[in-house]
């Protein structure tokens, strides 16, 4: 057979050995000229791309062209590569022969001979069943986001309206309302990032500025790090305390108040975090602990494995959060609040 023949013509020197790897691969593999033109197609990539006559429609074919149009780009750049002596590798889109869509990984590697490329090898695995798992699960994730926020606005109108009905006092309301926002803020950092990780300046920003009267008021630094989701639901809620503290009782209540919110990495891969507050009205410690001393005094260094102090000092607030930096990235089977 014609097709046949200009195979063992392409793989001649390379060896039956090598030829008997190629053909029992369940990977579509083809050899291409250093021009770019396809030489030789294995009988899964045949079977793989549903090609019927490759030898009359494909073979010497530019392989770039073999490709749609939204990815020519991803296939010349890799043919190029190769062409360079760099192997590379990418993901695209190509049809079948008889138009069943495909998402392919395709590595493309030179084929040297003393130093020179003479030909390229690009291989190529069908994962059209994992793309469309992603998307399939991407798709229930920005459902179940979507849910979950309108789920915490729910929760949000009927809490402030149920309280308010109760004859529950504004500061009551107030506490807790705050305390669903953060958590929603949280949600929605977290939402932009796939419930992967959260930008601690992030947390921090959503958490305290909203409090401050003042944008100069707050000065926050310190090398941005990502804190995986039940930590960072954790962390906002114990800095929207600490703001709250601040804006009845500390630096926020007085118009030159300030609060500084540091941190940095340790030797030891320790992160350290200072909220330090002056400029504020004399700092007196509390004669009962509430919601938000738990929060911050044990429910945040339970959660980070770390330590909490909070010193009140007389001319301002400061607390000093250590915790190790693999705390941040915990493992955690969690899923979004609701």
């Amino acid at each position: 057979m014609a097709d046949e023949g200009s195979d063992k013509t392409v793989l001649e020197g390379a060896g039956v050995y090598f030829l008997s790897v190629v053909e029992a691969s369940q990977d579509c593999i083809r050899v291409i000229s250093p021009e770019g033109a396809v030489e030789y197609m294995n009988a899964q990539g045949k079977s793989l791309f549903e090609i019927e006559d490759f030898d009359g429609r494909n073979r010497q074919r530019y392989w770039p062209d073999m490709w749609p149009t939204e990815s020519r780009d991803a296939v010349e750049q890799a043919l190029r590569a190769a062409q360079a002596g760099h192997a590379v590798a990418f993901r695209a889109f190509c049809p079948t022969a008889k138009g069943s869509p495909r998402w392919w990984d395709t590595t493309v590697s030179p084929i040297l001979e003393n130093g020179r490329v003479t030909r390229v090898l690009a291989t190529s695995r069908d994962v059209t069943g994992e793309r469309l798992a992603e998307s399939h699960r991407q798709l229930l994730v920005n459902e179940l986001n979507h849910r979950v926020k309108n789920t915490l606005a729910t929760v949000q109108s009927i809490a402030k309206q149920s309280l308010r009905n109760a004859g529950v006092g504004s500061d009551v309301r107030d506490a807790l309302e705050g305390r669903l926002m953060a958590i929603a803020a949280t949600h929605n950092v977290l939402t932009d990032h796939n419930w992967s990780a959260a930008s601690l300046r992030q947390i921090v920003d959503g958490s305290v500025a909203p409090y401050s009267a003042n944008p100069a008021q707050l000065t926050i630094t310190g090398q941005d790090l990502q804190v995986s989701p039940k930590p960072a639901v954790v962390m906002a809620l114990a800095f929207h305390e600490l703001a709250i503290n601040a804006l009845k009782y500390g630096a926020l209540s007085a118009a030159n108040g300030h609060v500084d919110i540091r941190w940095s990495i340790q030797p030891g891969d320790e992160l350290y975090i200072e909220w330090a507050e002056r400029g504020g009205p004399a700092v007196r410690p509390p004669e009962k602990r509430g919601f938000g001393s738990r929060i911050v005094e044990m429910a945040l260094p339970n959660e980070l494995g770390g330590a909490v102090e909070v010193d009140y000092r007389a001319e301002g607030l400061r607390c000093s959060i250590r915790s190790p930096l693999a705390a941040l990235d915990k493992v955690d089977a969690f899923m979004p609040l609701g």
